[in-house]
């Protein structure tokens, strides 16, 4: 992690957020303190404030933040991990939101401003999601790949999934997805643009995870 370059993007935080503090721990930074932010979705505007941490891994920005709301106003039930951390969403989807504007200024106002916003719309409007919900663990990423890659099986999730994690995307070769075109002719750049924001160990993460859940939820055929 290259301390000055976190040093640069906090100020460019704190002309915006200026009651969250940046705060060196044993080679790693910790932002804590007080978001305050005001946010509109379909004319119903919020304005909130949140007690958050921010913490950056020593691998920053390679890995993204790990958040975490400290005030107790969000329940686990509420698209929260078991160490308590906020889920922001599918980790490919993150990556490519955070890929658009890699400081701390665009991962706070994309990505964590939005879902505190989500939660309060939630609460305030009897349970409803502003922008759909994403199905939380390993549903929600199944569903996010389904629908990244529009197929109508679970098992040509699994196919494409299986080819992006032994880096088996082959232009001449028939496409993963069931088409009968050429990859290349198909998903062949996208499937490669992917590998721009996550490599094959974290694709063979989500395939075990992907092919887990839907052995365990018997929804679907696998082909």
């Amino acid at each position: 992690m290259n301390a000055q370059m976190v040093w640069d993007q906090y100020k460019e935080v704190q002309e915006w957020f200026p009651d969250l503090v940046l705060i060196p721990v044993d080679h790693r930074y910790f932002i804590r303190g007080t978001l305050e932010f005001r946010a509109e979705f379909m004319g119903q505007e919020v304005k909130e404030s949140f007690l958050i941490e921010i913490e950056l891994l020593t691998t920053y920005p390679q890995s993204l933040p790990i958040v975490k709301e400290l005030g107790g106003r969000i329940p686990a039930s509420f698209h929260r991990f078991n160490d308590g951390s906020l889920c922001l969403g599918a980790p490919l989807a993150l990556r490519i939101s955070f890929s658009k504007d890699p400081t701390l200024l665009g991962f706070i106002k994309e990505l964590v401003v939005p879902y505190l916003y989500t939660f309060s719309y939630y609460k305030t409007n009897n349970h409803e999601f502003p922008y759909g919900e994403l199905e939380h663990g390993a549903k929600g990423i199944f569903k996010y790949y389904k629908e990244l890659f529009q197929v109508d099986s679970d098992g040509k999730v699994l196919e494409i999934l299986y080819r992006l994690s032994f880096n088996k995307i082959r232009g001449h070769l028939p496409c993963p997805c069931g088409s009968k075109f050429r990859t290349r002719d198909c998903h062949g750049s996208m499937l490669i643009e992917l590998y721009k924001h996550q490599g094959v160990s974290e694709f063979i993460h989500d395939l075990n995870y992907c092919w887990k859940y839907v052995k365990a939820s018997g929804e679907g055929r696998v082909i």
